[in-house]
């Protein structure tokens, strides 16, 4: 291993390079004055480290072909991490970017704040906007103002993000966020809380035993108390995101072109769910919660009659994949404004299709490889911006590309997802 050097706006990086592929870990692209304020802008011109990861860093990291040059106009992906907006890292060694640098495309993973920093919301904040996903926004500009010296497309850059990060990737969308940072989405997963913060702000002052939640109180708690803090509001949610962006409402989106996807299986393995499914309460399981999860009482009878051709075994396991997930795919194909593509990504011989085991294969890891199937796939869609099958609303056909993780066995389907749309109560379009 050596040094690899770049000069751009923000400074001189210095990070590693093993002759084929530069690695740049952990820079910095904002300065947040504390927990809870606005972040702003990294100071520029600066001599930054970038030999070693730091992944609980609110930074980026860089990855790209060794032989890449200053305006070598490279397509970029980047990509926003997972974890229910209260875990995760700009270093997710899922999503590394090595297999798209051999390939030739830079890769930008970009962390943000979580919990109570990144999505509490107290009343000077701008409507619609979360501290969080204001720090993907400012990663997004710093990227559109150095990766140009890394050897980068500015105006060639596709937005991947999966379960939380799709859902940050997918507000980012938004007519009042969207300032054409990037040129299309790539949203694995999607997942929006239920219910906004505002209607669970009393849930979250009675975690703090009765604080009232403002930002100069959530300031002077210790991080220790806030963590304790958070991890019982949480437990409130167990089966919904506790804190996020909401509503999704696709109308207010941009016209951005958005490929949706979701994983047929996505919580199986939800330990509730797992349990009710063994013990053969499923159906049990899905009548009692269905109404607070948004299933209507006078389709529950509809909804597991499909959910049974799927899969008799797991209802539970459906319902919470359907309620978490699909209801939100499903959402976004039908209302965004821009053009769009569904996939629904099936079990291969290697992995079944569970939440986040869409993240590897995408990105060519282990036991994935770089070039072959879904990854080969991310790096043709980051280059041309065309997916390869037809629009979800092509002659109003509702299609859907299904095919397994290997990137195999890939058949069009006509609205695979429209019982979930029948079963579920209507979700708002626009604000």
């Amino acid at each position: 291993m050596r040094n690899a050097e770049v000069t751009c706006p923000a400074g001189t990086i210095i990070g590693r390079s093993d002759g084929t592929v530069d690695i740049f870990h952990s820079v910095p692209y904002s300065h947040i004055p504390s927990d809870f304020a606005d972040a702003r802008p990294a100071e520029r011109g600066l001599l930054i480290d970038a030999t070693t990861p730091q992944p609980d860093k609110v930074a980026l990291t860089i990855t790209r072909p060794a032989s890449a040059r200053d305006l070598d106009d490279l397509p970029v992906i980047v990509y926003i991490h997972g974890g229910r907006f209260e875990n995760g890292t700009h270093e997710d060694p899922r999503a590394t970017g090595y297999a798209n640098a051999i390939q030739g495309v830079i890769q930008v993973q970009i962390g943000y704040r979580v919990r109570f920093e990144g999505f509490a919301r107290f009343h000077d904040d701008e409507p619609n906007h979360y501290r969080g996903i204001d720090d993907c926004a400012l990663a997004l500009e710093w990227i559109q103002h150095n990766i140009e010296s890394f050897g980068g497309d500015p105006t060639n850059v596709t937005l991947v993000g999966q379960s939380a990060g799709a859902t940050a990737a997918l507000w980012l969308t938004r007519r009042d966020h969207y300032r054409g940072a990037f040129r299309r989405v790539v949203a694995m997963s999607p997942s929006f809380p239920r219910a906004s913060y505002e209607q669970r702000r009393t849930g979250v002052q009675t975690a703090f035993f009765g604080m009232v939640a403002t930002r100069a109180n959530m300031e002077k708690a210790s991080r220790a108390r806030r963590k304790a803090a958070y991890n019982r509001f949480r437990t409130r949610h167990i089966l919904d995101i506790a804190l996020g962006p909401a509503p999704l409402t696709p109308r207010d989106m941009a016209e951005v072109d958005v490929v949706v996807s979701s994983t047929r299986d996505e919580f199986y393995p939800q330990p509730f769910a797992a349990q009710a499914d063994k013990l053969g309460q499923g159906a049990a399981m899905v009548r009692m919660l269905g109404p607070a999860m948004g299933l209507k009482r006078d389709t529950t009878s509809y909804w597991l009659e499909h959910a049974r051709a799927i899969d008799p075994r797991h209802l539970a396991g459906r319902f919470v994949t359907d309620a978490s997930v699909r209801r939100w795919v499903d959402h976004v194909a039908e209302h965004a404004p821009g053009r769009t593509w569904q996939a629904e990504l099936l079990a291969d011989d290697r992995s079944p299709a569970y939440h986040s085991r869409d993240i590897r294969p995408l990105f060519g890891n282990n036991p994935y490889v770089a070039g072959d199937g879904l990854n080969a796939w991310l790096v043709n869609y980051a280059r041309t911006g065309e997916p390869g099958w037809p629009e979800y609303n092509a002659a109003d056909a509702k299609n859907v590309l299904q095919v397994d993780l290997s990137g195999t066995n890939d058949t069009l389907s006509k609205n695979p997802l429209g019982y979930i749309r029948h079963s579920f109560t209507e979700l708002p379009t626009e604000s």
